[in-house]
């Protein structure tokens, strides 16, 4: 069994209720029942299944009377934890507990599974104002395993697929897609053409990190600009993928820039693009992308599991020049400026990016994340191995 680096067994055992956010397969039902294994009384709502979602749908005041019931049955010095897995499904649930906690705490502590904020959100619903935290969990990262590079640029690192054989992994991969992104992420999205949202994914995967130009995006597609725009807040709302805007220190030039956006997982990404059965080969651009792409998620999983509260933006000039991530937490904190590199050994020529931003940002922090077996320094850039780097880079935050 793998230790997961979000502990909640160790943050709820106050007593405290959480949602717990991440995307299909990553592990929140095998982590959620970790944590139930450890509480004397637990109830189990499993929005899943057809028939629970059934029972509830027809009856919505069936949920009160049942956890009512629960509580009946233990004495007042006893807690009851009630894990409802997939709560997106029924946001209404959401007004039932926020009266349980009201009325029964510290009896009772809710731990609230979801693949997905955007129905929350879309709907208005009681997101219990600070009732619950709000935790996160990602696919397996280099603080919980040992990483094969390699397995990871191809296989990604959700977990059942990360250790199980390349060939089933690869076709549970493209159902992964096929399935979830396909018709569940298309359900969720209401969009009136399927064609146009499904083409949008394959299109969505080309331009993984690389600023977004929404228009071109939307003329491959067929639809508007508007319309675009909208595919990709459901990547991001569903957690499917994460926008990083543009850096600057002027307010008016980051709104100026386009978004870039990481699709969450590289294994996810190869299926999206169609590309689980070519080749990885070191030195070529598909490679190069696929390691920005697992750096660039490996550091928001540290952030996130640090609670470190960094935010990730990238720095580009009008001629092109660019910096992968620059991580500031305001414009009072001296920022850090982070190249990914897959070459494992960078030289000044491959730093342009950096040398750049430093002579707009005279005190910055300069970084290389990249396959050198060990650190050093290229001028001002300090060199990391790309592993080292993620936890130096927290440890001195």
């Amino acid at each position: 069994m793998i230790n997961r680096k979000l502990d909640i067994c160790e943050l709820l055992k106050s007593g405290h209720s959480a949602f717990l956010f991440g995307p299909r397969g990553v592990g929140k039902t095998v982590l959620a029942n970790q944590f139930l294994d450890q509480v004397p009384h637990s109830v189990i709502v499993d929005l899943l299944s057809l028939e629970s979602y059934r029972r509830f749908v027809a009856d919505p005041g069936l949920f009160r009377a049942e956890i009512e019931q629960h509580l009946q049955r233990h004495i007042a010095t006893e807690r009851l934890v009630v894990l409802i897995d997939e709560v997106q499904k029924m946001p209404q649930l959401l007004d039932e507990v926020h009266y349980f906690i009201e009325k029964y705490k510290p009896r009772i502590q809710f731990l609230l599974t979801s693949s997905s904020a955007r129905k929350l959100k879309r709907t208005g619903v009681n997101l219990l104002a600070g009732r619950a935290w709000t935790l996160r969990l990602h696919p397996l990262s280099s603080q919980e395993i040992d990483i094969d590079l390699n397995r990871a640029l191809t296989i990604g690192t959700l977990p059942e697929y990360y250790q199980s054989e390349n060939f089933h992994a690869k076709r549970s991969l493209k159902s992964y897609v096929d399935t979830y992104l396909r018709e569940e992420i298309l359900q969720e999205a209401l969009v009136r053409q399927a064609n146009n949202f499904v083409r949008f994914l394959d299109v969505s995967a080309q331009v993984n990190g690389d600023p977004v130009n929404y228009t071109a995006v939307a003329r491959e597609c067929g639809v508007s600009t508007k319309t675009a725009q909208d595919y990709f807040q459901i990547l991001s709302d569903t957690l499917l993928a994460f926008r990083i805007d543009g850096w600057s220190y002027s307010v008016r030039k980051q709104l100026r820039q386009s978004p870039k956006y990481y699709i969450f997982d590289c294994g996810v990404l190869n299926a999206m693009a169609g590309e689980l059965n070519i080749e990885l080969r070191t030195g070529t651009y598909r490679y190069g992308k696929l390691f920005e792409t697992l750096v660039i998620n490996e550091l928001i999983r540290a952030n996130d599991y640090s609670e470190s509260m960094f935010r990730f933006q990238y720095w580009r000039t009008s001629t092109g020049i660019e910096v992968d991530l620059v991580m500031t937490r305001g414009l009072n904190e001296i920022p850090k400026a982070i190249e990914i590199k897959s070459n494992p050994a960078p030289k000044e020529s491959d730093l342009k990016g950096l040398a750049a931003f430093a002579k707009e940002n005279e005190k910055a922090h300069l970084y290389c994340l990249c396959r050198t077996p060990r650190e050093y320094k290229v001028g001002n850039v300090t060199v990391l191995p790309w592993q080292e780097g993620i936890e130096f880079l927290f440890q001195t935050s």
